[in-house]
């Protein structure tokens, strides 16, 4: 008995081993092929099933902006429905929207912030950015750099040196819609910089409410064909003198013509300035609307 007993010992102590190895391997397998299953869905979400969702959604107001009769509306309806629409971005653009910049101000938020759709900042293709206002605000600029972008910033109002580390290009102008010793258009500064070919990956606009004169000029001047995203603060708060909103929802037909899309928009809550229950300063993105070759 005692020889049968250490007999069966050693077998099992030899073929328990074998068998918990065999039970790892076993489990091993099938979390591989679990995980695999769970990356293969997620890539196929990724490819736009749940993007398309979206897409579908967002389409409702895209044609709403793009087929409304501006001339029928009065101006008291036509700065409602732009107030609307504007607060509504687009949610089937981009994937992977990202806050870039900022500082916490006056203890009340952040200000100078950007929100970039990063879908082609790591794709490899070369990265141009124009940032015009700065100020005294460098953090936008100073992290874009990053992802191997060189940034051309422009600003009237402050002295900085013309080259800020290897990658940031600074010059005391401003961004406007006539030329003058101080001022220039985009689409001349787009030329002195040798950049008419060139994709302008991120356009950053603050300048302090005159984008709404320079706008027209930028759109019929052929500046913004050129541009991937257009970021903007708007100040609409003259705007409400009259009001006078009728001009600035055609321009945003005229950018949604050219393929943008809204992709973000913020209430600048640092001002927290109000005309007739709005808010009238807000940071808005545009994104060029080429991922899906989708023609309206």
């Amino acid at each position: 008995t005692s020889t049968r007993d250490k007999f069966f010992q050693m077998v099992s102590s030899y073929q328990f081993p074998k068998l918990a190895l065999c039970v790892f391997l076993v489990v091993c397998f099938l979390m591989v092929l679990l995980y695999n299953n769970s990356i293969k869905t997620i890539s196929t979400d990724v490819n736009g099933e749940y993007m398309q969702l979206y897409r579908a959604e967002d389409q409702v107001i895209v044609d709403e902006i793009r087929n409304k009769n501006v001339d029928k509306l009065s101006e008291k309806d036509a700065m409602e429905f732009f107030y609307r629409v504007i607060a509504m971005p687009q949610q089937g653009i981009c994937r992977s929207l990202k806050r870039v910049g900022g500082k916490w101000t006056n203890s009340i938020g952040v200000d100078g912030d950007k929100f970039v759709c990063m879908d082609t900042f790591v794709d490899g293709s070369e990265c141009l950015v124009y940032s015009f206002g700065i100020a005294n605000d460098w953090t936008f600029e100073d992290f874009i750099v990053k992802f191997g972008c060189s940034v051309f910033a422009y600003d009237p109002t402050v002295n900085f040196p013309s080259k800020r580390g290897n990658h940031i290009h600074f010059e005391k102008k401003g961004l406007a819609e006539f030329f003058s010793s101080n001022m220039n258009t985009l689409h001349n500064f787009q030329k002195h910089n040798g950049h008419l070919e060139k994709t302008i990956k991120y356009l950053k606009i603050d300048i302090e409410s005159h984008e709404l004169e320079g706008l027209p000029e930028w759109l019929s001047s052929g500046a913004l064909e050129a541009v991937e995203q257009l970021a903007m603060e708007i100040h609409l708060t003259k705007l409400h003198e009259g009001p006078k909103f009728k001009g600035l929802v055609s321009i945003l037909q005229e950018l949604y013509k050219l393929n943008f899309r809204l992709i973000s928009y913020q209430v600048n809550l640092v001002a927290r300035t109000m005309r007739d229950k709005h808010y009238t300063l807000m940071e808005v993105v545009f994104m060029k609307d080429t991922v899906w070759n989708h023609e309206r």
